[in-house]
């Protein structure tokens, strides 16, 4: 068990480097891999060069996200940075539709190392490595590091974790694959969805949830006390008097103690902050629901 005491986002840390074994690499390359993508994906490909990155989700049809991810440029490549629990539905999907394009489309997730700074001092120490660097948040400032070679780094994949929680920006993993909209998760909020790039995969639904108005769920953050560890999938439950009724889905979770947790759910979106919280089948937790540190669009 990692403890976590820091609260990342409020904290002058001077920076933490951290080992992403949770993440995997989608790559796209070939002639059509940009209108291709532009086809398949939540964010407008017109606006990713070689110096930026974009955030993102890959969708069905009915426009529940497959996966989030963070796009970039590689060569002459275009590379989803995602969870890699995710991976196997986005690589199968993309694939589906890829045979009518000229697009080779790989999971390279083995070919990389992937690694992140956070803090005060990490834009300097992103400028002295030697591989990839991508600027992601600031507030602390916050960088995407790859490299073909190993990294080394000081801290596990939770530290990151956390960061994103605080964020309250979310990873999708395998236990909520085609399960949510991404406005469900706040991605319009990162830019993570263009409204105006024109049709791609599953657009018919995110369109309708922005212009009338039909969205009722959205992403929290949650923290406070439990008795057993808490996992993307688990099922929170609210107070309605005297009982317990379902409220939403963990997407994202970090246990900083034994018994205290940090996470990210799916809950309506006009639920009251005061409202309490458990996690289902376990009566002694207790969980509080924070103001969201932005505002939704």
């Amino acid at each position: 068990m990692v403890e976590l005491t820091q609260h990342f986002t409020d904290a002058n840390q001077d920076h933490l480097s951290v080992q992403l074994t949770d993440y995997g690499i989608l790559s796209v390359s070939g002639e059509d891999a940009d209108s291709f993508l532009q086809g398949q994906l939540t964010c407008d490909l017109r606006k990713l060069d070689q110096d930026n990155c974009l955030y993102g989700a890959h969708c069905d049809q009915t426009g529940k996200a497959f996966s989030i991810f963070w796009l970039y440029r590689e060569d002459d490549a275009v590379f989803l940075i995602m969870h890699r629990s995710a991976i196997e539905g986005s690589l199968a999907q993309l694939k589906k539709f890829g045979v009518f394009s000229k697009v080779t489309i790989e999971d390279v997730s083995d070919d990389w190392s992937i690694a992140g700074v956070f803090g005060s001092k990490a834009a300097s120490v992103a400028a002295e490595f030697d591989g990839r660097v991508m600027q992601v948040g600031t507030s602390p400032d916050q960088y995407l590091l790859l490299s073909q070679q190993p990294i080394s780094t000081d801290y596990p994949q939770p530290y990151w974790d956390a960061l994103e929680i605080e964020r309250v920006r979310p990873q999708l993993t395998s236990e909520n694959i085609q399960a949510f909209v991404p406005q469900m998760m706040n991605l319009q909020v990162w830019d993570g969805i263009s409204f105006d790039k024109g049709c791609y995969i599953g657009q018919e639904t995110i369109a309708r949830m922005k212009y009338l108005g039909k969205q009722k769920r959205a992403l929290f953050r949650l923290s406070g006390k439990v008795t057993a560890q808490v996992t993307a999938g688990t099922q929170l439950e609210k107070a309605i008097g005297e009982n317990w009724r379902r409220a939403g889905t963990v997407i994202m979770a970090v246990n900083r103690t034994d018994t205290q947790v940090d996470l990210l759910a799916v809950l309506p979106s006009d639920i009251d902050t005061d409202t309490a919280i458990r996690v289902r089948d376990d009566d002694a937790s207790l969980l509080e629901i924070h103001s969201l540190p932005y505002q939704l669009g």
